[in-house]
């Protein structure tokens, strides 16, 4: 049995959200988790970082959002990051379950791709621009990179290792 004087201690603690992210909710937040990325990336800023809740899918992008809401679709963040001439798009998707995720990450994928270094799963494929995909947990994320040269390659993978080390976390 607790004692009074411990659940008083805890109880600031708790009220505070400390240093815990499990405790502030940060996980269940895809802007948060992005911001969280930017942060480990030391010579990129991400811009343009936006949050789609719920219906305003629609918002970003119109037909498509159908098939996020079949997997439990809750809520998208999103933005926009350049490093030496490479531009790129990250999408972070918070979906209801883990499953859902790797649902959506089986929906994306051909089985052509490469595996990236993120994610419980993952894949990526060049054609005009190099994208990748991985899911993590209830996260599905998209990395669009606008080109598919060298460069394009190693900000594909430095993207995506920032935004599952900060899901991770």
């Amino acid at each position: 049995m607790r004692s009074r004087s411990t659940s008083v201690l805890l109880l600031p603690l708790l009220l505070a959200g400390c240093a815990c992210p499990w405790l502030r909710g940060r996980q269940a937040d895809p802007a948060a988790v992005l911001r969280a990325a930017d942060e480990r990336l030391a010579e990129m800023s991400f811009a343009k970082l936006t949050s789609f809740p719920g219906p305003r899918l629609f918002d970003y992008m119109n037909g498509a959002a159908e098939a996020y809401y079949q997997r439990g679709f809750r809520v998208l963040a999103s933005a926009e990051t350049k490093w030496r001439t490479t531009d790129a798009r990250i999408e972070l998707y918070r979906v209801d379950t883990p499953a859902n995720a790797a649902l959506l990450l089986d929906d994306h994928d051909d089985g052509k791709g490469k595996e990236l270094p993120a994610g419980a799963g993952s894949a990526s494929w060049k054609s005009k621009e190099l994208e990748g995909i991985f899911h993590r947990q209830a996260f599905f994320c998209r990395v669009i990179i606008y080109g598919n040269d060298k460069e394009a390659e190693q900000l594909l993978d430095a993207l995506a290792a920032a935004v599952d080390q900060s899901i991770a976390e």
